[in-house]
């Protein structure tokens, strides 16, 4: 006790648990009351165990850990939602004066306002610009900004310059860094959208990351392992219905029962992907890679019916299972293909920041075949700056009644 008293004030002011979270959601803040406790509690049972001649019971070790974690984080929720009571009844707030007007300031007073359980309170903007804007106040000219803070005091003041005003936000900072207020820097990140954006201090530099996404650590490692557990257990339900179909093909047609495509996935790494042949033999023999158009005379009478029910894509479990694909994710494109839409359409590489998948969000929604790229993009970046192991459940329920059979399946 002596000694976990001492070192979990130290770990969590480490970690910056006692600074106010205002604008940190709870389950940010919990994640790093978990990591702290975690550590704490290495700690605490190594130096005790270097001091103590008899060592402690692994019970007893284990029990501690679940306390301490039981109270960490309850406590921490229970103060949220002390906090959220307080603030949504006008206690607990913090005024703020938001400098500058244009998208990247309009974008913060929207998000501001959608998030009330902040407890902040927008005062005025300021800015060159018109007497008001959205309902509230705009105080000017940009250059007074210090004085007029001065003569109305606040609490916070966010300096959310953007397009040609983003050159002066190093003259406007060192003027207000004089002031007695809570200062902080809005960076225009909607100009470089990509994916999600993480801040980390190297030495004395802040460095935002433009293309971190929730698939990566242990939720990589976690999602590899359910896509590989569940595509197993799949196999082993259809391997009488998959073995009929590859006795019909092998009935129907002169050829392999499967087909081979060279696709990418993950950092644009290419592997061979499994489909069960539903074209005739050397089908692009003369007109090499292109898309399949409907009525297509290179397919089959069953591939036909294969590819309008997906059940050609079925081959595809052993990719999983290879780590090649992932269950849920963008569809996998062909290189030749890519060579041609990463220069035609702006961010289309930020598909493979996350492993290819046998269905997606883009899938469920009808982005299949030969329909908008654009939009089947806009789907695709919109799962993976989402994704949750819940979004992929949902995905995998919906699939087999939105999935399977489409119009543009052919």
């Amino acid at each position: 006790m002596l000694v976990a008293s001492v070192l979990v004030p130290l770990v969590f002011n480490r970690a910056g648990l006692y600074f106010p979270k205002r604008t940190f959601r709870l389950r940010s803040e919990l994640v790093q009351v978990v990591q702290a406790i975690l550590l704490a509690w290495i700690l605490t049972y190594v130096i005790v165990g270097l001091v103590r001649e008899k060592p402690i019971g692994r019970d007893v070790m284990f029990a501690g850990l679940i306390v301490w974690m039981a109270l960490g984080t309850l406590s921490r929720a229970l103060v949220r939602v002390a906090l959220r009571h307080m603030r949504t009844r006008g206690f607990n707030h913090r005024r703020v004066a938001i400098v500058g007007t244009g998208r990247l300031a309009q974008k913060l007073h929207t998000t501001l306002l959608a998030n009330p359980w902040t407890g902040i309170s927008i005062d005025f903007f300021i800015d060159d610009g018109p007497r008001l804007l959205r309902g509230v106040e705009v105080l000017g000219p940009l250059t007074d900004a210090a004085i007029l803070l001065v003569r109305h005091p606040v609490d916070i003041v966010f300096v959310a310059l953007s397009g040609a005003r983003q050159s002066r936000v190093d003259e406007m900072v060192h003027r207000l860094a004089k002031l007695p207020v809570d200062l902080r820097i809005v960076p225009n990140t909607l100009a470089l959208r990509f994916l999600g954006h993480e801040v980390s201090q190297l030495g004395d530099l802040a460095i935002i990351s433009l293309t971190d996404n929730p698939q990566q650590g242990w939720n990589r490692i976690c999602k590899s392992l359910f896509d590989r557990a569940a595509a197993l257990v799949v196999i082993g339900l259809l391997a009488i219905p998959m073995l009929f179909m590859a006795l019909l093909i092998k009935l129907t047609s002169p050829g392999p029962i499967f087909y081979r495509q060279v696709r990418a996935s993950l950092g644009g790494k290419p592997f061979s992907m499994l489909k069960f042949r539903t074209m005739r033999l050397d089908a692009e023999l003369d007109s090499g890679p292109v898309w399949t158009v409907p009525n297509d005379p290179r397919v089959t009478r069953l591939g036909r019916w294969l590819r309008q029910t997906s059940l050609d894509e079925l081959p595809q479990l052993i990719n999983v299972l290879r780590g090649d694909m992932s269950l849920v994710g963008p569809r996998p494109e062909r290189p030749e293909f890519i060579g041609q839409f990463k220069d035609r359409i702006p961010k289309y590489m930020l598909r493979h920041h996350v492993k290819a998948g046998m269905t997606g969000w883009a899938q469920i929604h009808g982005m299949r075949g030969q329909t908008s790229l654009r939009k089947r993009l806009r789907y695709d970046l919109f799962y993976i700056r989402n994704w949750s192991f819940g979004l992929d459940l949902w995905i995998l329920v919906l699939t087999p009644f939105r999935g399977f059979v489409h119009t543009s399946a052919y």
